[in-house]
């Protein structure tokens, strides 16, 4: 197996635990259907709809296309057939593991933080006490923190475990 393809497994991984995600997010859409709303606050219908249908589409693009997506990611010179995994190629599927983990929680950190600016920024929830104090405004920046993170390690795998590997002699 090329290293290409195990990171093709990880991708189909994270479509399913993506698509997990947005199964989850049927209830606030079935919830928004019914009442016209999230737990008494009035929410557009299109906004709860895209919450399930990003997330489920990206999770059937990356089901259908995970080569295409290590193409990206794994260079023509990196990718080879591997008899043993070597050190370097074991440590650039860790550092794109663990870029896919960090990468799913930061995308379901996001939609959190979008949802609550646009319930926030709603006329409807005035009443309600949804406003931005220094701890939301700081877990905004560390979701994107958490989000710069993930790509830095997705697009930088190799660069990374280079690196590790010198410091490591």
């Amino acid at each position: 197996m090329k290293i290409s393809h195990f990171f093709a497994v990880l991708v189909r991984l994270f479509a399913i635990g993506l698509a997990i995600y947005a199964v989850r997010q049927l209830l606030l859409l079935f919830e928004v259907m019914a009442t016209g709303a999230i737990s008494g606050y009035d929410v557009s219908a299109v906004f709860a709809g895209m919450l399930v249908l990003c997330p489920l589409l990206v999770s059937v693009l990356l089901w259908y296309f995970p080569l295409a997506v290590t193409a990206f990611v794994i260079r023509e010179d990196m990718d080879h057939s591997l008899k043993p995994l070597d050190v370097q190629g074991s440590l650039v599927v860790l550092v794109l593991a663990i870029g896919l983990y960090l990468l799913y929680f930061a995308i379901a950190d996001a939609v959190h933080w979008l949802t609550y600016w646009q319930m926030a920024a709603g006329e409807s929830y005035s009443g309600a006490r949804l406003h931005f104090d220094a701890d939301s405004k700081a877990a905004m920046v560390s979701t994107g923190v958490e989000l710069l993170m993930a790509f830095g390690l997705l697009s930088r795998a190799r660069s990374i475990s280079r690196a590790m590997l010198r410091l490591a002699r």
